[in-house]
C-alpha cells in the first residue's frame, strides 16, 4: 500500500515537473510579467521535485528561496534553471554509460538489446557494434556538456543558451534514427528494434532500477 502511494506520488510528481516547461507559456499568454514567468516554473518544479523525492523540508525552502530571486532576478533564474536541467540530464545517462564500461560489466547498449531481444546472448557481430555504440554515446554526451561553456567563451553572445532551449532533443531524435538506418546496414540477418522500442527498454530498465 505504502509501495503503491510512492509510486503514485512519484508520477504525479514527475507530471508536475515535466508541465513546469509549459507553465512560463501559460502565464506569459495571460499577461504575466518575467518575474511571474520565473516564478511560476520555480513553484512547479519544486512542488514536482518535492513529490518525487519526498523531501518536505529541503525542497520547499530551495522553492521559497528561488521565488524571492525569481521575482528580484527572473532572467538570470530561468537561465540557470535551464543549465541545470541541462546538466543533470546528460550527466545522469553519461554516467550509466560510462559505469557500464567498466571492466567486467556490460556495455549499457548491449544489455539494452539483449533486454529487447529475450534476453540471450548477442550475437559477435551485434556485440561488437554495441559496445561501440555506447563508447559513441558518452563522447557525444561528454562533448554536449562542453557545449555550453564553449558557445559561452568563443560564441556569439547569448549563443550559450541554444542548447538549453530543446535544439539538442532535435539533435538526439535525427541522430536515434540515423543510427538505425545504419544499424540495418552494417548488421544483417537481424530483426532491429527501432528507436521507440529501444527508448520503451530504457524507460523500462531506469524504472527498475528505481
Amino acid at each position: 500500500m505504502v509501495a503503491a502511494r510512492l509510486k503514485y506520488m512519484r508520477s504525479a510528481g514527475g507530471l508536475i515537473f515535466l508541465f513546469s516547461f509549459l507553465l512560463p507559456y501559460f502565464v506569459k499568454i495571460a499577461g504575466g510579467d518575467k518575474g511571474y514567468v520565473a516564478v511560476a516554473l520555480v513553484l512547479c518544479q519544486g512542488v514536482g521535485l518535492a513529490l518525487i523525492t519526498g523531501r518536505w523540508v529541503i525542497w520547499p525552502v530551495v522553492t521559497v528561496l528561488l521565488v524571492f530571486l525569481a521575482l528580484m532576478f527572473p532572467d538570470p533564474v530561468r537561465n540557470a534553471d535551464a543549465l541545470v536541467i541541462y546538466c543533470v540530464g546528460l550527466i545522469l545517462p553519461l554516467r550509466l554509460f560510462i559505469s557500464s564500461l567498466a571492466p567486467g560489466r556490460e556495455p549499457l547498449v548491449s544489455a539494452l538489446a539483449r533486454q529487447a531481444h529475450g534476453g540471450g546472448v548477442l550475437r559477435d557481430d551485434i556485440a561488437r557494434y554495441t559496445s561501440l555504440q555506447t563508447w559513441f554515446w558518452v563522447v557525444f554526451l561528454f562533448l554536449l556538456l562542453l557545449l555550453p561553456p564553449v558557445l559561452f567563451l568563443v560564441g556569439p553572445p547569448g549563443s550559450w543558451l541554444w542548447p538549453l532551449k530543446g535544439s539538442v532533443l532535435g539533435v538526439l531524435a535525427v541522430l536515434l534514427v540515423a543510427e538505425y538506418g545504419v544499424r540495418r546496414l552494417v548488421i544483417r540477418n537481424f530483426d532491429h528494434m527501432p528507436p521507440w522500442a529501444m527508448v520503451h527498454v530504457w524507460k523500462t530498465r531506469s524504472s527498475g532500477r528505481t
